[in-house]
């Protein structure tokens, strides 16, 4: 019985010195952030970490899936870019980011003890997962960043409004170029459209870097403009695909024409008058997560023909 009792007693004192011991570690720390682990959704935004004193530097942020120093800008409190694609690291007050089309992020110590950090919306379709190293002396901690990978985007729809600087503009194009060298006069009967790169292309263009990749294996056709009158869109339900790289269409002209070759050499070639229309879109996505809207907007650029051509000779 006194064995027993000795032995809670002794259980007791080890594990009071095992918690006081770990209590005054954490008192003795200078490091301490508010949390070490920051979990975000894919979409992104902004978490503000504070700190107990600021005798402390970020060493490095590494990738965590491999272990990789990551590279970026480093900024100075002014904003003055200190070191561009560097390993990052801040000894002060300043920023730093790393940001590429499809993720990032942007650390700011605007105080000796706080950090903001801010995620751009992951669209890899991997989770984001990266680790700041802080650093005071000998002493080591690190901030862990876990951003979830994206649930995705739906099609909704697509507005076309025309802007000051959207409409349509005229501009020639040399055609296919004949020559000929016969012994008496002959007709010729040809297509003023023949030759390589004569069809509708169209195109969407967007400066935003996550224009296309919500919707990129989907193949989302949209119905598009047919004519501009007026400052008036017309549609008639001709549509193109919506995605990051250019479609074509045939022109839809099967007029032929017909040219007399004189006797002897001659060369003669075909102008075309193209169209170029341009008009602002918005893209309305909807986030298969929390079901808000994303708006993308950019110009959709539509080069045919008109169907309007005249004949040249060179002498």
């Amino acid at each position: 019985m006194k064995n027993s009792i000795f032995s809670k007693i002794f259980v007791g004192l080890f594990l009071s010195i095992g918690l006081v011991s770990c209590s005054n570690d954490d008192e003795m720390s200078t490091i301490q952030p508010s949390t070490s682990l920051i979990e975000m959704e894919a979409e992104g935004g902004e978490t503000e970490i504070y700190f107990s004193n600021g005798d402390w530097q970020i060493a490095k942020v590494r990738n965590q899936n491999s272990n990789i120093a990551i590279q970026g800008n480093i900024y100075s409190q002014e904003g003055e870019m200190l070191k561009e694609n560097s390993m990052l690291s801040l000894e002060d007050q300043g920023k730093i980011e790393a940001l590429w089309d499809s993720k990032g992020f942007t650390i700011i110590r605007d105080t000796p003890s706080s950090l903001d950090i801010m995620l751009k919306e992951n669209s890899t379709g991997e989770e984001f997962h990266f680790i700041v190293v802080l650093k005071s002396g000998e002493e080591v901690k690190e901030i862990e960043v876990f951003q979830k990978k994206s649930q995705g985007y739906h099609f909704n729809s697509i507005e076309f409004i025309l802007e000051e600087e959207d409409g349509d503009s005229l501009f020639v194009k040399k055609g296919t170029t004949y020559r000929h060298s016969v012994s008496e006069s002959q007709e010729l009967t040809v297509s003023p459209y023949g030759g390589i790169d004569v069809h509708k292309q169209s195109l969407f263009l967007s400066s935003e870097k996550d224009a296309f990749v919500w919707i990129e294996n989907d193949s989302i056709m949209v119905e598009v403009p047919t004519d501009i009158n007026n400052n008036e869109l017309s549609f008639d339900g001709e549509q193109r695909l919506y995605g990051r790289y250019s479609s074509i269409n045939p022109h839809g002209f099967e007029e032929m024409a017909t040219v007399t070759i004189p006797a002897g050499q001659s060369v003669f070639f075909f102008e075309q008058e193209w169209r170029k229309r341009q008009v602002s879109y918005k893209l309305s996505l909807i986030n298969n997560r929390t079901g808000e809207e994303k708006i993308i907007e950019g110009k959709w650029i539509e080069t045919a023909p008109t169907g309007r051509y005249s004949i040249h000779w060179e002498d």
